[in-house]
């Protein structure tokens, strides 16, 4: 193994850990405002909990990226839409909600850069759960 593999993977590394991080403080922030929401403490820590066991199960892991990265989409684009001053009325359903929101150029192109952005964050924070949760041999072969 060269100098330029072992920088890469300890970069690589430096970077899921810190992605693992917000990927943390993502599920403390979503807990607590569902938790507020409800308001009950039992949601709270359940959603903690069930969703930091969630990023140690391989195929739940990836479904919960995906879903926490258009969940970031959306909250870029509805922020988008204040500025354009498109008027969000009551919706009928998610399709129509939907629409409105990604109605606009800017709103379109602000969701998908947060869901690329975010998506990526969430894949980081999923090698780091891999490179902790697997045993000495993947990480040292």
């Amino acid at each position: 193994m060269g100098v330029g593999a072992t920088r890469k993977g300890f970069t690589q590394a430096k970077f899921n850990e810190e992605a693992s991080n917000l990927i943390f403080g993502e599920i403390f922030i979503l807990s607590g405002a569902v938790g507020f929401y409800y308001s009950d403490w039992y949601i709270f820590g359940g959603m903690i909990i069930g969703l930091i066991v969630c990023m140690f199960i391989p195929v739940i892991n990836i479904i919960m990226g995906v879903s926490l990265s258009c969940l970031w989409a959306i909250a870029g684009a509805t922020g988008a839409c204040f500025f354009q001053d498109v008027h969000i009325s009551e919706p009928s359903n998610v399709i129509e909600l939907l629409s409105t929101v990604f109605s606009t150029p800017a709103s379109q192109v602000i969701g998908g850069i947060l869901f690329l952005s975010g998506l990526g964050l969430h894949l980081g924070a999923i090698e780091w759960t891999r490179d902790v949760g697997d045993s000495d041999e993947r990480n040292f072969s």
